[in-house]
């Protein structure tokens, strides 16, 4: 009795070791006949029978599993040796489809027959769940449901392998300036902008092509092609769909391509590199929305990139220079000024033209130090010219758009006026007369504050942009320097002639000073000292030079 109850309780641990397991266990034995199943596989599909089923697909496997599996279920027999595993599904008794694991292990005896085979079904179904979950949310983007990056990774290398008889192109677009939507209209409107885009690509890109979310704004797409207009007309319908929408603001998009060249290793992360590249030639862009890639940028791209790496260490070893040009006065011809013009010196590379860095600098910001480097430069000089007894006039230095947005402008100046024992009269501050296209009201206070405070204001490239008369009303300003195309453009003219006359002799009855910029020939000279300029600069009188050349000069 003892050895009953012992061997019923090892039975019941049993059960509910499988049980917790969510396994059924079976065997079929081949030498004696016998079958034996779990007691839970009669609760799941409510066969009565246990002990005489036979799993190897007879009638009542077969009603039990679900029909698309059944020929992956048979390749368990196939070779009968050693172990067999597949997951299929079985159909319970309450008609829910369920995974398992099944596994058969084959015995054999010494003369190779078949003795004995014993098997397990493991319920898989949340496993195989959650694996599924997981890889949906791997191929596909949480808030737009567009493929992901890593499943567009896989379908561009794919289709490249599959398809080699078209022309591919890849198509990286964003949207313009989303941030700003996301900071007026809230983070969920900005999240139904980017739902849209994808809304839209779904319905546009078919199979084969193929496109996804990268990240952000940034979309991806991968298209078959025979002639650039095919890819002109995708995105021109593109843009469109993606314009016509319910917001109350226009969703404007901003597009690169790269196209491969024949026979180019398809390498999706550099083409969409490229393609992001060409996109960023025409960010913001007024006139233009699509750009395609070329390796002349990318060359361009590589300088810029190279100098960045470069211009902190150039600044803190000095490389940058600042030269020194004269401005004269024409009814004197005596030195009255200097504008103060960055130059940088490589240790390696030699003269480094303005033309190459400045634009760059203005760009990414790095303008605001390298300007205050060159205002305690000029700072410097000023100094050492009252040290040794030296004629004292202004020096010219330029302000940038960075430093009237990041209000640090009053409080640099004012240090440096009080380390070298200057005032704001040794200074002149040029403004280019685009800054004033750039919130207006907040610029024209603090031109009105540094004027307050004693510093001379110019304007520089007076007649460059889109002046206006309105502009010349209210500019708080000294000094308006006419810039050099819009002298040479007015001297080819009587009509240009009328236009600067009357320009200068406005400027006057406003008590502005006029400067004029780009002097280079006697008839410049002449024509502006009849019209009654103040101040010239230019090559006629002097090139822009270094500071121990400009302290040769006579003054």
């Amino acid at each position: 009795m003892n050895e009953n109850k012992e061997h019923d309780f090892m039975e019941d641990m049993y059960l509910a070791v499988m049980r917790q397991l969510h396994s059924i266990v079976f065997e079929i034995d081949y030498v004696s006949g016998e079958k034996y199943c779990s007691p839970m596989f009669q609760e799941y599909f409510d066969i009565s029978e246990i002990y005489d089923i036979d799993f190897t697909l007879d009638d009542r496997t077969r009603g039990i599993l679900y029909a698309d599996d059944i020929e992956l279920y048979r390749t368990l027999f196939v070779s009968q040796v050693g172990e067999s595993t597949v997951i299929c599904r079985f159909v319970h008794s309450d008609s829910s489809v369920h995974w398992y694991r099944v596994t058969l292990q084959y015995s054999r005896n010494e003369e190779g027959e078949l003795e004995r085979i014993i098997g397990t079904m493991k319920d898989v179904t949340d496993e195989i769940r959650t694996s599924a979950e997981l890889k949906y949310h791997r191929d596909y983007d949480a808030l737009t449901g567009a493929p992901s990056f890593d499943k567009f990774y896989e379908e561009v290398t794919r289709l490249a392998d599959w398809d080699n008889g078209h022309q591919h192109a890849m198509i990286v677009f964003d949207v313009e300036q989303l941030k700003i939507v996301n900071d007026l209209k809230g983070l969920r409107i900005g999240d139904l902008v980017l739902i849209h885009i994808a809304d839209c690509l779904k319905e546009l890109v078919t199979a084969p092509n193929c496109y996804c979310r990268m990240y952000s704004d940034l979309f991806c797409i991968f298209m078959m092609y025979e002639t650039k207009g095919d890819i002109i007309r995708f995105i021109e319908k593109l843009k469109k769909k993606i314009e016509t929408n319910e917001f109350d603001f226009d969703v404007k998009t901003c597009y690169g391509v790269y196209l491969p060249k024949e026979d180019e290793e398809i390498v999706v992360n550099l083409m969409c590199d490229r393609a992001s590249l060409a996109k960023k030639s025409i960010k913001y862009s007024a006139v233009q929305f699509c750009a395609f890639y070329d390796e002349e940028y990318r060359n361009e791209i590589m300088k810029n990139n190279r100098i960045e790496t470069e211009m902190q260490k150039a600044l803190e070893e000095h490389q940058f220079l600042m030269y020194l040009q004269p401005k004269v006065g024409l009814v004197d011809g005596n030195i009255v000024g200097a504008e103060v013009l960055a130059r940088w010196k490589h240790p390696e590379k030699g003269m480094i033209q303005p033309n190459d860095f400045i634009p760059l600098f203005e760009r990414n910001g790095f303008i605001v130090k390298l300007d205050e480097y060159m205002w305690e430069e000029a700072c410097k000089a000023i100094q050492e010219w009252r040290r040794e007894g030296r004629k004292e006039f202004p020096i010219s230095v330029n302000v940038s758009r960075y430093h009237i947005q990041n209000h640090r402008i009053e409080r640099v100046l004012t240090k440096l006026l009080e380390q070298y024992g200057l005032t704001p009269k040794d200074l002149s501050l040029e403004i280019t007369e685009t800054m004033f296209f750039d919130n207006e009201e907040d610029l024209y206070s603090l031109l009105k504050r540094l004027q307050e405070m004693g510093f001379r204001l110019e304007v520089d490239d007076f007649g460059s942009g889109y002046s206006s008369l309105n502009m010349l009303r209210n500019i708080p300003a000294d000094v308006l320097k006419i810039d050099k195309g819009f002298l040479d453009d007015t001297l080819t003219s009587d009509k240009g002639k009328i236009v600067i006359r009357h320009t200068i002799e406005m400027a006057k009855e406003l008590e502005l000073e006029i400067i004029a910029e780009g002097v280079e020939t006697t008839e410049h000279v002449e024509f502006l000292r009849d019209y009654k300029c103040d101040v010239a600069q230019g090559f006629y009188f002097a090139k822009p030079m270094p500071l121990e050349e400009f302290n040769k000069l006579n003054f």
